[in-house]
């Protein structure tokens, strides 16, 4: 814990220093406040719009989590499913990145038109968002398992599904987190980016709103809310994946030495 702590202050007297010099550049009038507000203006915009901002932060963060708790088990079961049967990796392997071509700001106003306004198309736009670097991190992970101890294990006459569940999955569960990670710090942005497209709640809507009043230190502050709820669930990934891998932290130590 002392270890990372130490690790953090560099990352925050950076931001401090930065702080500072925007907030002098704005009190100088270098930068006008219609451009970059002052960092005190969105400091108290947080403050006073705190009653207002309450049930956007809500709305976007249930999407979130909701959008990811869905993605995991969607993306995991695809992940393996392409790895055990080789024609199903042929043929939507090529398919699944393909589908990564198209801008998440492109397709989110298609699926709003299919699927009309409301809470399911935000959530499946966070849901599509965050399957694609699960399941191809946690593919990768299951491809790269020792072929010798998968030799080993049907020598020991061990079914598919205990090579599955003691060598497979455990052996590739850094990888799947690696791609957790990422899919972490997506979700609140997909969510935000489906919320452009709809009406109602949420910090993506409270950002556009703001912009075209041209209040942009409420603005900022809406984008401090999406920072720190992207850090949010990206440290509780973290946690998360200390607890299931617990050597995982005595690796972080070592590292750290």
């Amino acid at each position: 814990m002392k270890q990372n702590l130490k690790k953090a202050i560099p990352t925050v007297i950076t931001i401090c220093l930065i702080l500072v010099l925007f907030q002098t550049l704005t009190s100088l009038g270098i930068i006008k406040d219609f451009v970059i507000p002052a960092p005190s203006a969105v400091i108290k915009a947080l403050v006073t719009e705190h009653s207002i901002l309450k049930d956007h932060i809500i709305t976007t963060t249930l999407i979130s989590i909701l959008g990811l708790a869905i993605a995991i088990p969607f993306g995991a079961l695809t992940a393996i499913l392409l790895h055990q049967i080789p024609i199903l990796y042929r043929a939507f392997y090529p398919l699944i990145i393909a589908s990564q071509t198209i801008p998440t700001i492109v397709i989110t106003p298609i699926i709003v038109i299919m699927f009309g306004f409301g809470v399911w198309p935000r959530l499946l736009v966070v849901i599509l968002v965050c399957f694609f670097p699960l399941t191809i991190s946690f593919l990768q992970g299951l491809a790269e398992i020792d072929p010798d101890i998968l030799r080993l294990m049907k020598t020991m006459d061990a079914t598919t599904n205990q090579t599955l569940y003691h060598v497979l999955v455990p052996g590739a569960l850094p990888s799947f987190f690696a791609g957790l990670k990422i899919s972490a710090t997506y979700s609140v942005t997909s969510a935000v980016l489906s919320e452009w497209s709809g009406s109602g709640l949420g910090l993506g809507i409270y950002l556009m709103r703001t912009k075209r009043s041209y209040a942009y230190d409420k603005m900022f502050a809406s984008i401090v809310w999406i920072i720190g709820l992207s850090l949010i669930i990206y440290f509780a990934v973290i946690l998360l994946e200390y607890l299931i891998i617990p050597q995982k932290k005595y690796q972080t130590v070592n590292s750290s030495k």
